[in-house]
């Protein structure tokens, strides 16, 4: 028979291990005040669905909250999300699979049966990779002071109007409700933060960006200003054209602009989330359009755009301006079935002068959309 009086006491603990009041726990669960004290004075117990919100929020099983045992035997200090990696890591060198070898947390590494080996530093996975030469952004930013600063900057105004994007994104995470999250070239995750604080069932969101600097930065400010208790936070420094995960791993590819910003690996980088999806997933991104490649309006931007860059930058701006049925003949050609669009705003008026309005932030002129390419 389970001792209510028991469990009730590591309820209570595990609850004040985690830092939250009884009010605090309550709104987290959905549940009133008077349920949280019955359950931790033994006068009750929570039911099933309510157990298995505990165990992800206390990191522990069902088990360990009735009986005390421990979660993962052997596990030691290793938070479970290094536990989860083992499930879908990859050598990017040789696609072996990659498995934690050291128990600690302070000095972890994943190693594959050749003997690739990666490191977690300042809680980041580091796959040795580098910043695009010429785009080094992440040194723009000299201190987790300058990243605070970017991350409660409320943003160029060019990218505020038309519909709450937003909402319209997460409509589309409510209605999938996926497990596991893959936020592509995420940068400071400027894009899923806005989700984060909204997800309140378990799961899993992977961090990845070419900068360790930021992923760095990452782990401090979800981990203390964006924390959900219902969210595993992962960071990898990796190379979003050459994934460290296995085939059919996440449910969901999340990118805040995050394909646009790897520039000429954008396409490898769709191509990889189309493979690291599962079979009933979907990847849901913004995407940056030219309206009418025949407007006038959408003429004069390209040209003026054009003329503002090199010529090697300027090849690529050829490649980006896409109108909205050409990007989805690209998705549908790598080998997303379904594919569906939501219009955010359109383009900007032209300016009537020679001379390319913008230094930085070049695509803000264009329509933005959200779009969803799933595998069936």
């Amino acid at each position: 028979m389970i001792d209510k009086v028991s469990v009730g006491t590591r309820i209570a603990s595990l609850r004040k291990r985690e830092g939250y009041s009884q009010a605090e726990f309550s709104e987290i669960l959905h549940v009133s005040p008077q349920a949280i004290s019955k359950w931790e004075t033994g006068a009750s117990l929570p039911d099933i669905g309510i157990l298995l919100d505990m165990s992800w929020i206390f990191k522990t099983s069902i088990n360990s909250i009735l009986e005390g045992d421990a979660y993962i035997e052997g596990a030691g200090d290793v938070e479970r999300k290094y536990i989860f990696l083992n499930k879908i890591l990859m050598c990017p060198q040789c696609r072996h699979g990659l498995k934690l070898q050291k128990m600690h947390a302070q000095n972890m590494m994943y190693q594959c049966d050749l003997g690739h080996a990666y490191s977690v530093i300042d809680g980041v996975l580091d796959f040795n990779t580098r910043e695009i030469p010429g785009e080094l952004w992440s040194l723009s930013l000299r201190n987790y002071d300058g990243y605070l600063q970017m991350q409660h900057w409320p943003g160029n105004p060019n990218y505020r109007r038309g519909r709450n994007q937003a909402d319209v994104i997460w409509k589309i995470i409510e209605k999938e409700r996926p497990k596991v999250i893959l936020d592509m070239a995420c940068g400071m995750g400027l894009g899923i933060q806005k989700q984060i604080e909204r997800i309140n069932w378990p799961a899993t969101i992977i961090m990845v960006d070419v900068s360790h600097r930021i992923l760095k930065w990452n782990q401090v400010f979800y981990s203390t200003e964006r924390r959900n208790p219902f969210v595993d936070m992962v960071y990898l420094a990796c190379d979003g054209a050459n994934l460290p995960l296995m085939d059919n791993s996440v449910d969901m590819v999340f990118s805040y602009g995050g394909y646009e910003s790897m520039q000429d690996k954008m396409i490898e980088g769709v191509r990889e989330a189309y493979r690291v999806i599962k079979p009933t997933g979907c990847s849901v991104y913004t995407k940056s359009i030219v309206e009418n490649l025949q407007d006038p309006n959408s003429q004069r931007w390209m040209h003026l755009l054009l003329s503002a860059v090199g010529e090697e930058e300027a090849q690529w701006w050829k490649k980006e301006f896409l109108d909205e049925q050409q990007w989805m003949d690209t998705c549908r050609a790598i080998g997303f079935k379904n594919n569906t669009s939501t219009k955010i705003y359109g383009e900007l008026p032209a300016p009537d002068t020679d001379t390319f309005p913008f230094e930085n932030e070049m695509a803000q002129w264009m329509a933005e959309y959200v779009f969803v390419s799933s595998k069936e």
